[in-house]
């Protein structure tokens, strides 16, 4: 895979670099998911001293703009996160620190290029529609800068895995077989551990997965955490539970080729479950959704590929909320359910 075809131009490489030596505040903003905590991971690995802030999703509400604005930050960087979606509220932010430098390394749908002087907008959808996880982004970015990024190959996998990215990456796994030849089902039990962490715990499982993974010079070292693997076994449990409840409760309508479900749990499990049913049901448009507070956090979706869930999400949640995300794999936080799924069935 040519670089080019993932960060762009190789001059981006150095002008990053650049940025991230600089001297002051520093503030790395990324997803709180699986290849959101590797890719975090493996930038940290190479760059010290940023403020670590993992977030559910794009939008910039004033509490989080606040933070930013009082920490007067000289590098913000946001990784797997498609802020470009907020891209006023990311100009009004630099409207509030002038000399601030700000990096967007993703790989969603791409609202706005936000290519500037001071905005760097690193994205493989700008260049084809091969489906590249960030995990993989930011090592090929991170090789492109010049570092030795190979010891950290299995972070990176386990970070695709995650995201469900192995069909365009799999020159990766390539490098992987050379390197050390970790078996496969080893990186896919990694992934469902970090997911389960971040399920159970929220912040906290995120905030001790990252640890665990910069502490880690090799993969045998990542395994050794039993406090992990204990919260894994919890979730895997309840994972089991609503694999039976969806099932007996599942709301199919065929002419619709859509099935709803909703999830009870105290666990923060919407987007697992998701997944789960969706390689059950590859033929059918899955809709999970669970109330979260006064919202509804909604995952959506569609193996196929013949439609685009990512562009449903955000269109049935015009007014109500907000969502996005990819061709197969989108979600969604609404305040009224009901009218996303009536907006959900016409689109249909």
């Amino acid at each position: 895979m040519d670089a080019k075809n993932i960060i762009g131009e190789l001059s981006k490489a150095e002008k990053i670099k650049h940025w991230l030596e600089k001297e002051g505040k520093k503030i790395l903003v990324y997803h709180r998911d699986v290849d959101g905590v590797c890719s975090a991971a493996l930038f940290l690995k190479f760059f010290e001293g940023f403020k670590r802030i993992p977030r559910e999703g794009p939008v910039i509400d004033t509490s989080f703009f606040k933070e930013v604005v009082d920490n007067q930050p000289k590098v913000l960087v946001f990784l797997d996160i498609p802020v470009d979606q907020e891209w006023k509220k990311i100009l009004s932010l630099k409207e509030k620190i002038p000399d601030i430098k700000i990096a967007i390394i993703d790989h969603h749908l791409i609202e706005k290029n936000m290519n500037s002087d001071d905005i760097l907008h690193i994205n493989p959808m700008f260049y084809g529609d091969s489906y590249i996880p960030a995990s993989c982004v930011v090592y090929e970015l991170l090789r492109n800068i010049g570092f030795d990024v190979k010891p950290f190959n299995w972070i990176a996998l386990i970070g695709i895995i995650g995201d469900y990215g192995v069909k365009d990456c799999e020159w990766m796994f390539e490098e992987q077989k050379k390197i050390d030849d970790i078996p496969h089902c080893e990186l896919i039990k990694a992934s469902e551990i970090i997911a389960s962490s971040i399920t159970l715990k929220g912040i906290k499982g995120c905030e001790k997965v990252l640890a665990v993974l910069l502490k880690s010079q090799n993969y045998k070292d990542f395994t050794k955490s039993s406090e992990l693997k204990r919260w894994n076994k919890i979730v895997q449990t309840e994972i089991k539970r609503l694999a039976k409840a969806f099932e007996k409760d599942k709301e199919f309508l065929e002419e619709k080729n859509v099935i709803f479900f909703e999830i009870k749990s105290k666990m923060n499990i919407t987007s697992i479950i998701a997944t789960i049913v969706a390689e059950k049901y590859p033929n059918n448009i899955i809709i999970i959704r669970k109330k979260s507070g006064d919202k509804w956090k909604i995952s959506l979706r569609y193996q196929k590929g013949d439609i685009n869930m990512g562009n449903f999400a955000k269109k049935a949640s015009e007014g109500i909320g907000s969502g996005g995300g990819h061709v197969k794999s989108a979600g969604a936080l609404v305040n009224n359910w009901e009218k996303f799924k009536k907006r959900i069935l016409e689109m249909l």
